[in-house]
């Protein structure tokens, strides 16, 4: 039956080109194509990594197209000195909001309700807190899960779960930019998805919140920074240069003689010196300084005639 090109038809969720279907047991080409847009590199991962993921997406019920579960790939830096080792790490991740839909979803199967007990915040002396109103960092964020009867207490600390990084402004490593806006909020999600796991671990084991990788994520950048770093130090020819002073120093302790052969060749000859040019007769004084010194000078008297002797008069 034609329709009006005012209203268009109806299309239900099932009609999608990348919708999980029930006889589906794993992701197709379309799929996994839509899901590298979300989670670059996700073409890379192998078949039975995509294998697990979709497992996992199909058991705690999340859309990973509607971005409430993802997977990520991090380089694993122990594959460069062992080659059994895969070249990244794959790690499955969702917010916060997965985490909490997932464990009240679990606990409702189970008839059991899911609750929590109030938060607690620790300084640095151990002291409690109900609410975290200091400027500096709270050491330790404690969030009790409550299933049923049962409690899940679980307790995140500051330096395991805060990200840092190397700033070359301040030439220090400081903490990522939205643990220092919001520093109690964010450990207090590591703490609330460890007593969740606790909670539920059937649902949620392997599977981590932003906020708990963002650790993994900050040393993977301080990593990557220092590889560049020694790239282009190996490309402007100091890495070589460092290499060829350590050839010259063993050289020099094996055979001191050849090094100083070496030397002996390398040593440019030396430069002849400059004769000294002559001095400069004295120049002239001006006119004004010549009449100072003639005015200054004794004037000189005009000798005096000799009178001659009466003696000589009479002769």
């Amino acid at each position: 039956m034609p329709t009006s090109p005012d209203k268009q038809p109806d299309r239900s969720v099932s009609q999608s080109a990348v919708v999980l279907r029930a006889d589906q047991m794993e992701f197709d080409a379309r799929q996994v194509a839509a899901l590298s847009l979300i989670s670059p590199g996700l073409t890379q991962a192998p078949r039975a990594q995509l294998a697990i993921f979709f497992h996992f997406c199909v058991r705690s019920g999340l859309d990973p197209f509607a971005r409430q579960i993802y997977m990520i790939g991090r380089t694993n830096w122990k594959a460069a000195d062992d080659p059994d080792e895969p070249e990244k790490t794959w790690t499955i991740q969702t917010g916060i909001d997965g985490f909490r839909t997932v464990a009240h979803r679990a606990a409702t199967k189970a008839g059991e309700s899911i609750s929590y007990e109030d938060t607690v915040y620790y300084d640095s002396e151990g002291n409690a807190h109900e609410v975290w109103l200091s400027k500096e960092y709270p050491a330790a964020v404690k969030v009790t899960v409550l299933r049923g009867t049962s409690r899940f207490p679980f307790i995140a600390r500051w330096d395991e779960f805060a990200p840092t990084y190397y700033d070359r402004k301040q030439s220090a490593y400081v903490v990522a930019k939205m643990w220092r806006q919001m520093p109690a909020h964010m450990l207090r999600k590591c703490a609330e998805a460890g007593g969740l796991r606790m909670a539920a671990p059937q649902d949620l084991s392997g599977v981590y919140v932003d906020e708990e990788m963002a650790r993994a994520d900050a040393e993977a950048v301080v990593r990557e920074a220092e590889d560049a770093t020694w790239a282009l130090r190996k490309a402007a020819g100091l890495e070589s240069g460092d290499d060829k002073d350590e050839e010259a120093k063993k050289a020099s302790a094996n055979d001191p003689e050849a090094v100083d052969k070496d030397e002996v060749t390398k040593k440019p000859a030396p430069k002849k010196r400059a004769r000294a040019a002559k001095k400069a007769a004295p120049t002239p004084k001006p006119d004004a300084e010549a009449e100072h010194d003639e005015a200054t000078a004794p004037a000189k008297h005009a000798p005096r005639k000799r009178v001659a002797s009466p003696r000589r008069a009479a002769s």
